[in-house]
């Protein structure tokens, strides 16, 4: 048994380390967040049992090129890990505000010696920072495949 784990641990860290990231474009956007019970809400849209503060930001749509509305929602979202409490985000001033946000694109590879091709896939990360509480989304799109020369 320790040898499998073994085993599979070497091939994981070989694997792991043929990856390739690539930056394709970064930006910083400021966009309207509507910090009211319009605009922010404790769901679990998108994200199974757990609930989370998300706040919904319809003009991320026109700056992103995946899709960050989670089903059901209105409009695309970011959630914060730093608080499950809408309150904490609110600070009883319901207002809107504009804020900045990154918006990075990376190509992932992932070589496949034994059928000679590459995985590629294109990362999208979303974030910004509204009253203290730093607000994330990422969405993943797989590519199609490529020739193993072509995986840079």
């Amino acid at each position: 048994m320790k040898t499998i784990i073994l085993s599979a641990a070497i091939l994981l860290s070989a694997f792991t380390a043929q990856a390739g990231e690539t930056i394709i474009s970064q930006k910083t956007v400021k966009l309207a967040v509507d910090l009211s019970t319009t605009g922010i809400r404790s769901s679990n849209l998108g994200y199974g049992d757990t609930y989370f503060v998300k706040i919904l930001v319809p003009g991320l749509a026109a700056e992103t090129l995946l899709n960050h509305r989670n089903e059901g929602e209105s409009a695309p979202c970011l959630a914060t890990y730093e608080t499950f409490k809408v309150e904490d985000v609110v600070q009883n001033n319901p207002t809107t505000e504009f804020h900045d946000f990154e918006i990075v694109q990376k190509k992932v590879t992932y070589p496949n010696e034994t059928n000679k091709t590459c995985a590629v896939y294109l990362i999208e990360d979303v974030s910004t920072k509204v009253r203290g509480f730093n607000f994330i989304h990422q969405r993943t799109s797989e590519l199609p495949s490529r020739h193993i020369d072509d995986c840079q």
